[in-house]
């Protein structure tokens, strides 16, 4: 009797720690099938171009990188307290790249995403470029023509839509070269998509209100200025040309 006894009870403790076993493996593979049940540190998108990585949160310690516009880091850690950069003020905030690299990041030049899932990034990151290529996009919406180093006009136009397209064309030509462009934000650029009348991309510089085209390429040097704000406008193209010839003029009578 009393080794049946032992023998059920061996049965019965035999049965318990298969169960356990098979309900931890149950356990782990829910865990890896749903990644995004475990938590995850917040994320950071870079928000302005050429951004400095650094060594300590100050901003004249030994810089370590330049991250990208659209950058993703992973936040590790944050500043104490806000501290003053120019008429900014804002955290630190420590940071861990894709490549592994870590540095930190003063806040005003980075967009903080508390859901750090896939989804929610991808879904910002779209945003973030649509917006960033439609406000670029307005505000170089116009016709520009090309100009010399002493701002004379020279040969080439350039009719900019907001809708992502453009046309160029040769002074005095009647065919006009047609196609799409689009930006390269990190490196300040218009990317022509089609032919144009001039020869490679162009570079674009903003200093206040004013926005200037160019291309410093030793054998296509070349440099564009807005000269109105409707693409298809002949008469202030004619208007604009004619104050800058008076002015010419002007300056000559004046130096004469």
């Amino acid at each position: 009797m009393k080794k049946t006894c032992k023998i059920v009870s061996f049965a019965l403790l035999l049965s318990m720690i298969l169960f356990l076993s098979c309900k931890g493996k149950e356990g782990d593979g829910e865990d890896s099938e749903n990644p995004e049940k475990h938590e995850k540190n917040p994320v950071a998108v870079v928000l302005t171009p050429n951004t400095a990585m650094r060594v300590d949160p100050l901003i004249f310690t030994t810089r370590i990188s330049l991250l990208k516009k659209g950058e993703v880091a992973e936040i590790l850690d944050r500043s104490s307290g806000k501290k003053n950069i120019g008429s900014k003020r804002d955290y630190w905030y420590k940071v861990r790249l894709n490549n592994g690299l870590i540095g930190w990041v003063y806040g005003s030049n980075l967009k903080i995403l508390d859901d750090a899932s896939r989804g929610n990034i991808d879904s910002y990151l779209s945003q973030f470029w649509e917006e960033e290529t439609a406000e670029l996009s307005k505000a170089l919406h116009g016709k520009w023509w090309s100009v010399n180093r002493f701002n004379d006009f020279t040969n080439h136009c350039l009719e900019i839509y907001n809708d992502g397209k453009y046309k160029s064309y040769y002074k005095g030509s009647s065919k006009k070269i047609e196609g799409e462009y689009n930006f390269d934000f990190n490196k300040n650029k218009i990317i022509f998509l089609g032919d144009t009348s001039f020869s490679g991309d162009l570079s674009y510089v903003r200093r206040g209100d004013v926005y200037t085209l160019y291309n410093e390429e030793e054998k296509h040097e070349i440099k564009f200025k807005m000269i109105n704000t409707n693409p298809e406008s002949d008469d202030e193209v004619i208007k604009s040309q004619k104050e800058d010839d008076d002015s010419t003029v002007k300056k000559e009578d004046d130096e004469g």
